[in-house]
C-alpha cells in the first residue's frame, strides 16, 4: 500500500464541504468502499510515467544580471541553451529570448512570481524544441508580469520593467522583458505569450513588432497558461521578416498531437513569401468602434493609426470604415473568461481534467503547493483576478462563463462577417501610450491594480475569436511609439504579414 487512504474524518469533511450530507451509517459503509477504491491508485502509482523525450542540447544556467547591467529590468535570468546537432539552421546565429513561461529543461522557470522560486522544468516546451532543432541559441529568460496578470510590466516579483524608449515609463505587460530584449538589442529574437494583448501591447508601447498568431497554428505545449481557450504564444522581433522567419519555423501541430489547443489539422502557409506581396489590392476595414474609448483613447494614438490607414491606402489597399457594434463587448465577455478561466487553471495545478493535452505532474503538485502555502504572494493584481474568480464560481456557480464562451462565438461571427469581405481588421493596439512608471503598491493600491488593464479595449476580444493579430509600430511618431493593429481570417496569418509589411517597408 503506497497510497495514504483517507481516515473517516477525512471522508465526514469532504462530505460537508462538497454538499452529500452523509448520515454516520452512511459513512462507515463508504468508508470501506472508499479504501477499496484506493487499490487502484496504489497500481497506478506503480506504473512508470511515460517520459517526454528530452532534446539533446548543451544546458548552461546563468545567473540574474546586476541591477547596473539590467536598467530596464527585463532580464529572469541568463542561460546558454543549443542544439548538440541542430535539424536545420533557419536560425543559426540567432539568439533568443523567452519569457518566463516557457518550459525549458534545467533552466529554471517562476513566471516571475515569488510562488515559483524553486521551480526547475525536466522538459521542453515544444517551441523551445523546434526552436533549437532550427539551430537557435536561447540564451535569456525574460521577464512578466506575475503570471502574466497586467498588461503594464509592473507586477514582476522581479520588480517593474522600464520602458526601452523612456525609462520614465513602463514597456507594457505581460511580455515586458520580450519587448525589452527585442529593443535593446539583448536578443535577435524573443517569444511571449499572449492572453489578452500580451505580445502586442508591449510591442505597442515599447516600438517593436508582435504576433499573436491565430489560435492554434503555434503548439503551446509546455507553457503556463491562463485558459486553453485564449492562449497564444507568438513572436516579438525588430521586423516583420524576422517574425515571419520565427513563425516559419513554430507553426504547426504538435508532433505528439498532445496540445488540446490545436485543431486536428494544421497546415502553416509561406510566410516568408508573403512578404513579397505588398499592400496593392489589400482590402481593409478600419473599426470605427476600436477608436475613441471613453477614459483611456488619446488623441494621439487615434490620429496616428489614422494615418496608418491612410498611408496603406496609398500603397494600393482598399480602405474603408466598417463598424463592428459587438467590438465593445469584447472585454466584458474576456474578463469573464480569463478571471474565471485564469482561477481555475491556477488552482488546479496549472492543468485542467478533461482534455488530452499533456499533463506535467511534477509541475501541477508544485504550484498546488505553492498556492497552499505562498498564496499571499500573488502579485495584488492577481490577487484581484482570483477573489473574483473564486466568487464568481461560488456564487453563480460558473454560468457567467458559460455565457462569456457562447458569447465569444457570437463576437467570433461579426468579425468573420467583416473579413468575409475584407482581408484585415485594423485598430489601434492600445488606446493610449505607455503608462507612466506607476506608484508602488504600497504608495497607492488602487491605481496599482486599476491601470493593470486598462489598455486591452482592442486586443482582448481578439483573443477571444483566435484571429492573427500583429502590432506594428506608426511610422512618423516621435517619442513614445503608437501600435497599429492588424488582423485577419483565421489562420491566415499570412496576409496579416503581408500587410504588415508592407506597411513598415514600402
Amino acid at each position: 500500500m503506497t497510497i495514504r487512504r483517507p481516515s473517516r474524518e477525512n471522508l465526514k469533511d469532504i462530505s460537508e464541504r462538497h454538499h452529500l450530507h452523509l448520515t454516520e451509517a452512511e459513512l462507515e459503509t463508504y468508508y470501506d468502499v472508499v479504501c477499496g477504491v484506493m487499490d487502484s491508485y496504489d497500481v497506478l502509482d506503480q506504473i512508470p510515467d511515460p517520459v517526454r523525450p528530452l532534446y539533446d542540447a548543451h544546458r548552461q544556467v546563468g545567473a540574474r544580471p546586476e541591477p547596473e547591467d539590467d536598467p530596464l529590468n527585463g532580464i529572469v535570468r541568463l542561460c546558454s541553451v543549443k542544439a548538440v546537432n541542430a535539424g536545420g539552421s533557419a536560425l543559426a546565429g540567432k539568439s533568443i529570448g523567452l519569457k518566463d513561461t516557457i518550459s525549458i529543461a534545467g533552466i529554471p522557470m517562476t513566471c516571475a512570481s515569488r510562488l515559483l522560486w524553486d521551480y526547475t522544468p525536466d522538459g521542453d516546451a515544444t517551441v523551445v524544441m523546434r526552436l533549437l532543432d532550427a539551430g537557435g541559441h536561447i540564451t535569456h529568460i525574460l521577464s512578466t508580469d506575475d503570471f502574466g496578470f497586467a498588461g503594464t510590466g509592473h507586477t514582476s516579483g522581479y520588480g517593474p520593467a522600464k520602458n526601452p524608449i523612456n525609462p520614465n515609463h513602463h514597456p507594457g505587460g505581460s511580455s515586458s522583458g520580450s519587448a525589452i530584449g527585442i529593443s535593446e538589442g539583448l536578443v535577435d529574437l524573443a517569444l511571449g505569450g499572449d492572453q489578452g494583448g500580451s505580445v502586442r501591447i508591449p510591442a505597442a508601447w515599447s516600438g517593436i513588432v508582435g504576433l499573436k498568431p491565430s489560435h492554434g497554428l503555434i503548439p503551446y505545449t509546455g507553457i503556463v497558461g491562463f485558459d486553453l481557450s485564449i492562449d497564444h504564444i507568438g513572436p516579438m522581433t525588430k521586423t516583420v521578416a524576422d517574425t515571419a522567419l520565427m513563425l516559419s519555423v513554430l507553426a504547426g501541430e504538435d508532433d505528439t498531437c498532445i496540445d488540446p489547443r490545436q485543431p486536428s489539422t494544421v497546415e502553416p502557409q509561406d510566410y516568408m513569401a508573403a512578404l513579397e506581396g505588398g499592400a496593392k489590392g489589400l482590402r481593409v476595414a478600419v473599426v470605427e468602434e476600436s477608436f475613441g474609448h471613453e477614459g483611456v483613447s488619446t488623441r494621439e494614438v487615434d490620429s496616428a493609426v489614422r494615418e496608418a490607414a491612410d498611408r496603406l491606402k496609398s500603397l494600393g489597399a482598399e480602405v474603408e470604415s466598417v463598424s463592428i457594434p459587438y467590438h465593445r463587448r469584447g472585454v466584458p465577455i474576456w474578463n469573464a473568461v480569463a478571471i474565471e478561466g485564469a482561477t481555475n487553471n491556477l488552482y488546479n495545478g496549472g492543468h485542467v481534467y478533461q482534455t488530452k493535452g499533456l499533463y506535467n505532474p511534477r509541475f501541477m503538485t508544485h504550484l498546488a503547493r505553492a498556492v497552499q502555502t505562498n498564496g499571499g504572494d500573488f502579485s495584488p493584481t492577481a490577487k484581484m483576478g482570483i477573489l473574483v474568480g473564486h466568487y464568481m464560481r461560488e456564487q453563480y456557480q460558473g454560468a457567467f462563463y458559460a455565457r462569456a464562451q457562447n458569447m465569444a462565438r457570437v463576437l467570433t461571427s461579426e468579425y468573420d462577417k467583416v473579413l468575409a469581405t475584407h482581408d484585415l481588421m485594423l485598430m489601434p493596439t492600445t488606446p493610449q501610450q505607455a503608462h507612466a512608471l506607476l506608484p508602488s503598491v504600497e504608495e497607492d493600491r488602487m491605481t496599482y491594480v486599476a491601470n493593470a488593464l486598462n489598455m486591452v479595449h482592442n486586443t482582448a476580444p481578439i483573443n477571444l475569436t483566435g484571429h492573427p493579430s500583429i502590432s506594428v509600430p506608426c511610422r512618423g511618431v516621435s517619442g513614445l511609439p503608437v501600435g497599429l493593429m492588424l488582423t485577419g481570417r483565421w489562420m491566415d496569418d499570412a496576409t496579416v504579414l503581408r500587410a504588415a509589411n508592407a506597411y513598415m517597408t514600402e
